[in-house]
């Protein structure tokens, strides 16, 4: 992979450590100091955060890009005027941003930029100019008014790069990966699903969603929807809901959501082996329902309420869950070990000897900044609601949907599919490098290629490092080789299975109950929050409890 170097003046200290940091990562750079800017030769990059005017027109002539924080008037009293951020249709600009107004977050003190004869407008806030192209002989440079962020204790670079929150970084993010276009990672496809958490398979309905007509609303605009179902349901089935989930795997699938449903179930203080119990058994229900209806559920998890701990997704690992679906808001509280400088901004979060995590939020009628900003990162775009998320009826998840479709060619797919889809590629000559972000990944090899190596860096923080793999060529197929650091020979068209040597390390149908399986509070509650999911279309939207549809 090439490097580039990228000249900061005045100093590379003038750039945030843990935002440099989390640049390098996310791109193929490296930061050097450059005092005078006059010296900057042709075809580097330089980034200049002097906030003088004055700086740039020192700029050599020839192939220099450059990305100048320009000297903003500062207002003391007030925001950056607007409360959104809005992008020009220009060519220039990520095809994923293009036209796209996002809501933000007020950022204090500073103004717009001073336009300039032949500037190129690239954003603006509250109609004033932010982000401007200002062209050069061979080359043209970014200027842009708001400041880059200066992490404070405590701070990580996802606080100020998410759904509401994110022009700070964007411009700087996008400038590097201009300058350093073909040299570094290519990323998978836009991925997405709808994820809607609590449905069964008890009736061919549950609450406001009737499953016929958001499956033909599903044909009709173009998207899959993902039932995050609790595996405590899984005692009986309706055969009119089982036939349409089994016709129409296009649209429709299934995963786990949680064991019982019950309270911080995946985020209490428990020990390892106690979570390992509760994965086993969900997986056992898993079984149950597969066996009984032929369909098939994701070992994916949806976590109830969302929050999980380091020691249950070490144990869904161990048991046989190829990843978690979780927010990433949630995520971070409880989970230290999956801590590092680009926590939020990759394709999944990702710690030795514990299930990957691929982000979701919440889907509603703001939730556009989201599926945008989840997009420019190449994120899996995973937007989940629940049944009164149609309370209105179907026109907030076609909305949705029609954002997503909206950013271009997009893969609507199970979340099974996005995890094994889950990782990034490098050719060099005719060996492609692989770097994995979930436990267990699928490809075929494509043309020109003769090797193909598992990447695995420090880029990735506290990764996975061991896999087995399987080729499958034809009819014929080896397996279980462990993959090594030298690249494994493959042939053109070859399917390839890389898994985890920690998934499913434990044989969940042999590990014992849980101690608190089905207590007293479990089935009831579950019960109770059906019925009452079930009945609330009958009662009048006004008399419908808050606390019943906050989730």
């Amino acid at each position: 992979m090439i490097q580039k170097t990228i000249c900061v003046h005045p100093s590379v200290h003038a750039l945030d450590a843990r935002l440099r940091e989390g640049m390098a990562k996310l791109t193929p750079v490296s930061f050097v100091s450059c005092a005078d800017i006059a010296e900057c030769r042709d075809g580097e990059a330089v980034i200049s955060l002097s906030g003088d005017d004055e700086v740039i027109r020192k700029l050599p002539a020839g192939n220099l890009r450059c990305f100048h924080l320009a000297g903003a008037v500062s207002r003391e009293d007030t925001g950056l005027g607007g409360n959104s951020i809005e992008f020009a249709q220009s060519e220039r600009l990520d095809k994923r941003l293009r036209g796209r107004a996002l809501v933000h977050q007020p950022i204090p003190g500073y103004s717009g930029l001073r336009i300039e004869p032949g500037d190129e407008i690239l954003a603006r806030c509250g109609g004033n100019p932010v982000w401007v192209a200002r062209p050069r002989p061979a080359s043209s440079l970014d200027v842009v008014s708001v400041p880059l962020p200066k992490l404070a204790t405590g701070d990580i670079l996802f606080d100020y790069f998410h759904r509401s929150r994110f022009f700070q970084v964007l411009p700087l993010l996008h400038f590097l990966r201009e300058v350093t276009a073909g040299t570094g990672w290519d990323y998978p496809p836009l991925r997405a699903c709808l994820m809607l958490d609590d449905p069964n398979l008890h009736w061919p309905s549950y609450g406001f969603l009737r499953y016929e007509k958001l499956l033909n609303e599903a044909k009709s605009r173009g998207f899959h929807v993902a039932f995050a179902t609790v595996p405590l349901d899984a005692w009986v089935s309706h055969p009119a809901a089982v036939r349409l989930f089994r016709r129409h795997p296009e649209q429709f699938s299934l995963l786990a959501h949680g064991n019982d449903h019950s309270k911080h179930e995946l985020s209490r203080s428990r020990t390892e082996k106690d979570y390992l119990r509760l994965a086993a058994q969900s997986l056992r229900r898993i079984d149950r329902l597969e066996k009984n209806t032929g369909l098939h559920v994701s070992r994916v998890m949806a976590p109830p309420h969302g929050a999980c701990t380091d020691e249950s997704l070490a144990a869904l690992l161990a048991a046989g869950f190829e990843g978690v679906c979780a927010a990433t808001n949630l995520l971070r509280k409880g989970n230290h070990r999956l801590h590092h400088a680009c926590f939020g901004l990759k394709l999944a979060e990702i710690a030795a000897g514990s299930a990957p995590v691929i982000p979701r939020f919440k889907l509603d009628s703001s939730c556009e900044d989201a599926i945008v900003i989840s997009a420019f990162l190449n994120k899996p775009i995973i937007p989940v609601g629940h049944h009164h998320t149609a309370v209105d009826g179907l026109d907030l998840l076609s909305h949705t949907a029609e954002v997503v479709n909206s950013l271009g060619d997009v893969k609507w797919q199970s979340p099974e599919k996005i995890l094994r889809s889950n990782f990034r590629t490098f050719r060099e000559n005719t060996t492609l490098w692989i770097e994995p972000y979930s436990c267990r990944i699928q490809l075929i090899v494509p043309s020109g290629i003769t090797h193909v190596g598992l990447y695995v860096s420090e880029n990735n923080g506290d990764c996975y490092s061991d896999f087995t793999f399987l080729v499958r060529h034809g009819s014929q197929s080896r397996n279980g080789q462990k993959v090594s650091s030298v690249p494994q020979p493959v042939m053109p068209g070859d399917h390839l299975e890389f898994v985890s040597v920690d998934l499913g390390k434990v044989n969940y149908r042999e590990v014992a109950h849980p101690q608190f399986s089905l207590s007293a509070r479990a089935l009831p509650r579950r019960l109770f929050c059906e019925l009452r999911d079930r009945f609330m279309p009958l009662i009048p939207r006004d008399m419908i409890p808050k606390a019943w549809t906050s989730g």
